[in-house]
């Protein structure tokens, strides 16, 4: 059986409705409010250092054109990108930075040079990237041939902090050859290690440079590098390898 009275009164009283007609504005309001706002981007990418170097090889009467104009930003357009040189990565830069993307310049010596460029976007956010520069006595002398890696192999991994290096190499002209050994926990922060090597054994008819480099960390992955150098200071790089040291 219903109860008609309780029913009755129910219906005869009075609801307010405000708060929940307050309620709902609110939520139409702050809806049109997310939908209609333009969110801008707040996250700024790094810029991207690129140059190229004309030419690679040279004398020191030669002038080298450095051109940076593909260097590029997702958010800034090349021509307010800002870049700044390096002539020989000693860490102090030699040029403030500039819009001017195409310079020149003269190495007074003979040698193997890392210029590093930087490149700076509107955020001043920097990128960098390092390209390498031959400067040699005698363009007709002829570079070494690229060495070629015996050991460690690339992705040797449980190696222990002392490492033998072998590799084999030759020279066109017949040179007399040392090399330097480049190494680094990663591509761009590899520094030369060792420098003038020239010892050499004779392995299955080759002739098998080599030398052992110690004090690497433990639990590490470290790249390495070989160039070769003949008398008349051309350069030639080998390929860049890996390897990684052993847990402790």
């Amino acid at each position: 059986r219903y109860n008609f009275a309780r029913i009755q009164i129910v219906m005869n009283k009075k609801i307010d409705f405000k708060p929940l007609y307050f309620a709902v504005l609110m939520v139409i309001a702050v809806t049109f409010i997310r939908c209609g706002k333009d969110e801008t981007n707040t996250m700024n990418h790094l810029p991207v250092a690129t140059f190229t170097v004309t030419p690679e090889r040279g004398e020191i009467t030669t002038e080298f054109i450095f051109d940076a104009s593909s260097v590029y930003d997702e958010e800034d357009a090349t021509g307010v990108l800002q870049v700044r040189w390096d002539w020989d990565n000693d860490g102090i830069f030699d040029t403030g930075f500039s819009t001017e993307k195409t310079v020149s310049h003269r190495y007074s010596s003979p040698g193997l040079y890392f210029p590093a460029m930087q490149v700076r976007d509107t955020k001043g956010l920097t990128d960098s990237i390092k390209r390498i520069v031959v400067v040699v006595s005698d363009l007709s002398n002829k570079p070494p041939n690229m060495p070629i890696y015996i050991t460690p192999p690339n992705w040797q991994t449980w190696m222990e902090p002392t490492v033998i290096f072998k590799w084999t190499c030759s020279d066109p002209d017949g040179d007399d050859l040392t090399f330097d050994i480049y190494t680094g926990l990663s591509m761009q922060a590899m520094k030369r290690t060792k420098t003038g090597i020239n010892q050499s054994t004779i392995e299955n008819g080759l002739v098998v440079y080599s030398d052992s480099i110690s004090g690497f960390e433990l639990k590490k992955t470290y790249f390495w590098q070989i160039f070769a150098r003949d008398p008349a200071g051309n350069y030639t790089p080998g390929h860049v390898w890996r390897f990684t040291t052993r847990p402790e």
